[in-house]
């Protein structure tokens, strides 16, 4: 390469440079778009994944940890052993809730528990919170989908018909309806609202709830009816 000798020489060879340059970038934007799109596509994928493996990782750890000490005190020091004595444990707990002799001895040790004055409040409160989510995952609660108008036409808000009575004083029928938070459906909101202001929703129970839980991503795949044009 001829070194330039001049100022006119260096200018155009920094033009020759910068054209190149210009032509290498040109032709590597399609590879970059490419690249990061795909990178984009694994981190989508690697999401659940990854939590799904935190989570499990988190269940045994803490799974493991209630038995181990005991164990170890004892002198027994195996890696899975305090997973599988607590696992034991636990069918053992779900076996005397399912004898009467069983849930009387749980309901002393509960009765036992609710008289410590910290331990009472905070296992009230945990107990509660699984109590309704146990009520709300039963979608045999449900009665059925509807749309409610809110905040404005045009927009509905999906809600779960949980049951109905007749108001004397109003003289209307009036239906109950949960009004869950997207994506946690263990917050919400319980309306009445008069029976004949409620819209029927053409999805199944799961559908909703789908969405609810996925914030609308999950939606059902269906197409309105095309109709078929008569032949001439």
């Amino acid at each position: 390469m001829e070194i330039p000798k001049n100022l006119t020489q260096w200018q155009s060879l920094a033009s020759q440079w910068r054209q190149k340059a210009g032509n290498a970038a040109h032709q590597c934007r399609p590879l970059l778009a490419g690249t990061r799109n795909m990178a984009l596509t694994g981190v989508v994928v690697a999401i659940p994944l990854l939590a799904t493996i935190w989570v499990v990782k988190l269940a045994y750890v803490s799974i493991n940890d209630i038995s181990a000490p005991a164990l170890l005190n004892l002198g027994i020091n195996m890696p899975i052993l305090p997973f599988l004595v607590t696992l034991a444990l636990f069918i053992a707990l779900g076996f005397m809730t399912s004898n009467v002799f069983g849930r009387r001895i749980l309901e002393k040790m509960e009765m036992a528990l609710l008289r410590i004055p910290v331990v009472a409040t905070v296992y009230a409160a945990i107990k509660q919170v699984i109590d309704s989510f146990k009520s709300f995952k039963n979608i045999e609660n449900f009665k059925r989908v509807v749309y409610l108008d809110y905040p404005a036409d045009g927009a509905r808000l999906i809600g779960f018909v949980t049951g109905q009575y007749y108001d004397s004083k109003l003289g209307e029928e009036m239906t109950s309806v949960v009004i869950p938070t997207a994506p946690n459906p263990m917050t919400g909101l319980v309306v009445v609202v008069p029976a004949h202001k409620l819209t029927e929703s053409s999805l199944t129970l799961e559908e909703a709830m789908k969405m609810v839980v996925s914030a609308g991503l999950v939606a059902p795949k269906r197409r309105p009816a095309v109709p078929v044009e008569p032949r001439q």
